[in-house]
C-alpha cells in the first residue's frame, strides 16, 4: 500500500512539474486568434473578470449581436457570483471586452 502511495506521489509530482513549466503559455491564444479573425457578422467579445483582459473567462461569438449576448452572459455570471456570497458585497466581477471590430 505504501509503495502505491509513493508511486502516485511521484506521478503527481511529475505531472505538476510538467504543468509548471509554462503555466501561462496559451492564455493569450484566444485573444490573439480573435484579434485577427471575426466570427460572424458582429464583433466578438470576451467575458473578463475584474476588468482584467488577461483574466479571459469565455469568448462570445456567433450570435446576431455578440455584445448583447455577452452582456446577458456576464449579467448571469454576476447574479451567480452575488448569490454565492448570500447577496453581500455584490461587486459584479464579470464584464465584456471587445476582441475585434
Amino acid at each position: 500500500m505504501s509503495q502505491r502511495i509513493a508511486k502516485l506521489t511521484l506521478l503527481l509530482a511529475a505531472v505538476a512539474g510538467v504543468c509548471a513549466c509554462e503555466p501561462r503559455s496559451n492564455l493569450d491564444a484566444p485573444r490573439e486568434f480573435f484579434s485577427k479573425h471575426k466570427i460572424g457578422s458582429s464583433p466578438d467579445w470576451a467575458i473578463i473578470k475584474w476588468g482584467d483582459p488577461t483574466d479571459h473567462v469565455a469568448t462570445v461569438h456567433g450570435f446576431a449581436d455578440d455584445h448583447k449576448s455577452c452582456q446577458i452572459f456576464a449579467d448571469a455570471l454576476n447574479v451567480d457570483a452575488c448569490n454565492e456570497t448570500g447577496g453581500e458585497n455584490c461587486l459584479n466581477p464579470f464584464s465584456c471586452d471587445a476582441l475585434n471590430y
